[in-house]
């Protein structure tokens, strides 16, 4: 063999040996990145609408990617399966009351599904009987039509406020606007006799609390009267059978002796 197929034949070793080389730097930044290697397990996932979702896209949990979407099938009228491959070791942190929801990278990215990881007093989630339930998002799109109907009927009603009060005439308008500020004064002279009759029933209550107060705590003839058991037998006693009769004749004859006599 001469020397330059020698030469030409140890190039081509030393490039393809490099090349295997990059390939398997490659495969484990790949591995390393998408989990290649881990054992995985199908997760299904339940939605309404698969929102444009794609097979083989990333399937998130906590910010994290744990998986792929593997496929997506109509089951029903209104209900779309969604098959992930998730990797076995974070199937730990996926619990039996966790939702999934479909969102988008950034405003206007691919589409993910994103699996919220529940609550802790659940148990966990078993892959081969359970399914995610969907959980709805907040719609950019619905949000976006909606501040655009918004912004129509404002622009809509700043047009027609326009149109109004250019057919005014503006010696009428500076009238309207006179009155309004009139009447407006006119209201806030009226407030203040107002707010002086309420302060004044408000300190006639204070002051009938006060009293109220004072009756029930006593002492006094109104506490007594009230709450004095004896008191009550005392005046039953003087206006109550026979001695009524007396004490009644007693002040009858004393108020006509004191009566003046007509002349």
């Amino acid at each position: 063999m001469r020397a330059k197929d020698k030469s030409n034949l140890l190039k081509v070793g030393i490039f393809i040996t490099g090349l295997i080389v990059v390939l398997m730097i490659m495969v484990v930044a790949i591995g390393k990145e998408s989990s290649v290697f881990d054992q995985k397990v199908i997760v299904r996932a339940r939605v309404k609408n698969a929102e444009n979702l794609k097979p083989g896209a990333v399937a998130d949990l906590r910010g994290l990617r744990i998986g792929n979407v593997q496929d997506i099938l109509i089951i029903g009228q209104e209900e779309v399966e969604i098959t992930m491959l998730v990797t076995e070791k974070n199937l730990q942190w996926i619990r039996k009351d966790s939702k999934v929801e479909i969102s988008n990278v950034g405003l206007v990215g691919d589409k993910y599904i994103q699996i919220k990881g529940g609550s802790s007093t659940s148990p966990a989630f078993d892959p081969a009987k359970d399914v995610l339930e969907y959980e709805a998002s907040y719609d950019l799109k619905a949000i976006a039509a909606k501040g655009g109907n918004i912004a129509d009927k404002t622009e809509s009603l700043i047009t027609k406020l326009d149109l109004l009060l250019a057919a005014i005439e503006p010696e009428k308008l500076g009238k309207a606007m006179h009155g309004i500020s009139q009447t407006a004064e006119n209201m806030g002279k009226a407030t203040g006799p107002m707010a002086v009759t309420m302060q004044k029933m408000e300190s006639m209550a204070t002051r009938m609390d006060d009293i109220m107060e004072h009756v029930q705590k006593g002492p006094g003839t109104a506490h007594a009267m009230i709450y004095d058991d004896a008191l009550y037998e005392d005046l039953r006693k003087l206006l109550g059978g026979a001695e009524r009769n007396t004490v009644i004749k007693y002040f009858i004859r004393e108020s006509i002796k004191k009566a003046p006599v007509k002349q």
